[in-house]
């Protein structure tokens, strides 16, 4: 429950702040800052977006995990003796 309640916390917190960004750009009438600010959002969501990924597959969501992954709790070195005993 607590998880999902952050997430959702977080989620409204970046929506606000998205449209504090957008009303403000918009009272400058300029389009040259319109393009800006367009590209600097769709840099800062996608970033977010990527963190909340990797959020999910460190909470468990293993199939989120693309490619290869290692789990370093899982690994196990077993030493092998000499093949011959030293002189």
């Amino acid at each position: 429950f607590w998880k999902v309640a952050g997430g959702l916390l977080i989620l409204l917190i970046c929506c606000i702040n998205m449209y504090f960004v957008v009303a403000y750009v918009m009272s400058l009438h300029n389009l040259g800052l319109y393009i800006g600010a367009a590209v600097l959002s769709v840099i800062y969501l996608s970033f977010v977006a990527y963190l909340t990924w990797l959020c999910l597959i460190a909470l468990g969501a293993s199939f989120l995990a693309c490619g290869n992954t290692v789990s370093v709790t899982r690994t196990l070195h077993l030493e092998q003796p000499p093949s011959h005993p030293p002189k």
